[in-house]
């Protein structure tokens, strides 16, 4: 379990549709979006230097077990709150929804809003997880500037606010016009709450016309304080801009940090501890599900690195611009899937149908007798020669190797080409038992390992699927090349690789006069290709066995048909 995993079963947001949930090693603070089909969270993972210390939303700690502890605590807060913003209501046309399109305090005023409903919302059903946000909420507070030192007034009653909701103080001393204005959207908000909880215990209250005019109302009274610069934020919650109001500063010490996390629970609803320590507050089994998530997410980065290592004798005379593994992106795996439902099945039936028939013994010639065979022939008086067996069994062995084009080309097929290579690479696991018979690449001008041989079709390799890209130029036969070469090295009696493209190489000159070399020389070490066209006829211009497919029954009916016939003429050579 890597932390993309652990992220998942964290979340507060059980339809794995309805949230897309990705991770940025690169980024130092999550991000929400929402589109038609949900919403969309990337989160930051933490990372370990050669020194062991863990940097983490710009916190460090030592790479120790205490260290992983206290990061796990941060990064349960950032999932927490941002997989709660799922579960608010959204049959309302005024619902707030987050947006990059607003101006600045709009997208604070919405932000603050949404919050409320946040922590509302986990305080009411979820209140074992408020400990992680209050701890999350003491750090903050630990480097954030007194508001003193803030120059703008606007962002000083905005930080303010902010720190009233979540911890309950404010760092530093308000001019008393703004303690003012901090009060006034304190009490609007606190209102708000109220109206959260009891629509939460049943009753009918339009929360959406709600959300609106509290953000009209916090909106009209930022507005009215000055410029608005920026839209700050928590760490760890969701970005909304530019934030200047957090300082570089050591960690605070263990007293200070509880005294902070002491108000902060308070503020959020929680179950203060008298007079034990804070740590009370959390379960030995959360601790050691950060450790695993660690300790999986590093071996997942060291397995990568080792997949990549053998692939790079496979690829470097090759003209990609890398090699490498995309973006996890399971929820996207799904809702592709969703566009061909039962897809999988009925191909992996057809195709069970033929390799039935290509591997039916019906009886030799001459050999041992076959006893039933013979009674059967000496009751029905006919005359029969094919009442021998053979000493054993001889059934073929297959392997595969499977190939997206994710090119730019591909885009202006939607998800349905994505749906209709899922199809394939499940079908092909229903058929190949063996998960190390069969591999499943990617390719555009850049290379991508989707299922290597020494992987199961793991819910891992599924999100990978799903966060695939189309992008780049199609070097067609750069990856027909590598992926044949892998596949030439195996031993089974039957090589099959399928290509799955809409038939457009591009990318450098003479690519169609290298492509077709590329298909005699796999034909040469005895690989059978076959070219399936996503929408598009023009695989019969470079492979002799192709099909064009355009829905789940072209699929079903002619990738059986073709696979079959490529599969007797192989026999028959």
């Amino acid at each position: 379990m890597g932390f993309i995993d652990y992220a998942r079963s964290l979340s507060l947001q059980k339809d794995e549709r309805k949230l897309r949930i990705r991770v940025d090693s690169k980024l130092q603070q999550p991000t929400l979006t929402r589109d038609k089909t949900g919403f969309n969270v990337t989160l930051p993972v933490p990372s370990v230097s050669k020194e062991k210390i863990i940097f983490f939303l710009g916190y460090e700690f030592l790479a120790d077990p205490t260290g992983k502890e206290k990061a796990g605590r941060l990064f349960r807060a950032c999932v927490y709150h941002l997989t709660a913003h799922s579960l608010m209501p959204t049959n309302d046309e005024n619902t707030v929804s987050s947006t990059s399109k607003r101006l600045a305090v709009e997208t604070f005023s919405e932000s603050l809003v949404n919050d409320v409903y946040v922590n509302t919302c986990i305080s009411a059903e979820y209140p074992n997880k408020l400990a992680d946000m209050a701890y999350a909420n003491s750090l903050a507070f630990a480097r954030m500037k007194p508001v003193e030192r803030i120059f703008n007034p606007a962002t000083r009653i905005m930080i303010a606010t902010l720190s009233k909701l979540n911890i309950g103080i404010v760092k530093g001393v308000l001019r008393p016009k703004e303690k003012k204005v901090v009060a006034k959207l304190t009490k609007k908000l606190s209102s708000l709450n109220e109206k959260i909880m009891a629509s939460l215990a049943g009753d009918e209250i339009k929360l959406g016309e709600v959300f609106g005019k509290t953000v009209n109302y916090v909106t009209r009274v930022l507005e009215s304080n000055g410029p608005i610069l920026e839209a700050p934020s928590l760490q760890y919650t969701e970005q909304t801009g530019p934030c200047t109001v957090f300082s570089q500063c050591k960690m605070p010490s263990e007293v200070e940090i509880e005294r902070i996390f002491r108000k902060s629970l308070k503020t959020l609803g929680g179950m203060v501890p008298s007079k034990e320590s804070i740590e009370s507050c959390w379960r030995k089994e959360l601790n050691a599900e950060t450790s695993q998530a660690f300790n999986s997410w590093f071996h997942k980065k060291d397995r990568e690195k080792r997949l990549l290592a053998k692939l790079e004798k496979y690829t470097k005379l090759t003209k990609f611009k890398s090699v490498g593994f995309p973006e996890e992106d399971y929820t996207q795996y799904l809702r592709a899937k969703v566009l061909l439902r039962g897809g999988s099945r009925r191909l992996l039936d057809s195709l069970r149908v033929a390799q039935d028939a290509l591997d039916e013994d019906p009886g030799q010639e001459y050999g041992q007798l076959d006893l039933p065979e013979v009674i059967q022939m000496l009751a029905s008086g006919k005359a029969r020669t094919d009442v021998f067996t053979q000493d054993e069994y001889l059934s073929r062995s297959y392997s595969w190797g499977l190939l997206l084009d994710a090119s730019a080309s591909m885009k202006v097929k939607g998800e349905q080409g994505r749906a209709l290579a899922i199809c394939v690479a499940e079908a092909t696991k229903g058929l190949l038992m063996d998960p190390g018979s069969w591999t499943l690449f990617a390719f555009s001008d850049r290379f991508y390992i989707l299922k290597d041989a020494s992987e199961a079709y793991s819910r891992r390799v599924r999100a990978r699927i799903g966060g695939l890209k189309f992008d780049g130029l199609t070097y067609m036969p750069d990856a027909l090349q590598v992926a044949g070469d892998i596949l030439g090295r195996r031993f089974e009696s039957q090589k099959f690789l399928v290509i799955l493209s809409d038939g457009w190489p591009y990318g450098y000159p003479n690519m169609s006069k290298v492509l077709s070399k590329t298909i005699d020389s796999l034909k040469k070490k005895g690989i059978m290709v076959i070219g399936v066209g996503l929408e598009s006829e023009r695989m019969q211009n470079f492979f002799k066995n192709s099909a064009a497919v355009y829905n789940q029954k072209d699929l079903v009916k002619k990738f059986a048909e073709i696979y079959t016939r490529t599969s007797v003429a192989a026999l028959t050579r």
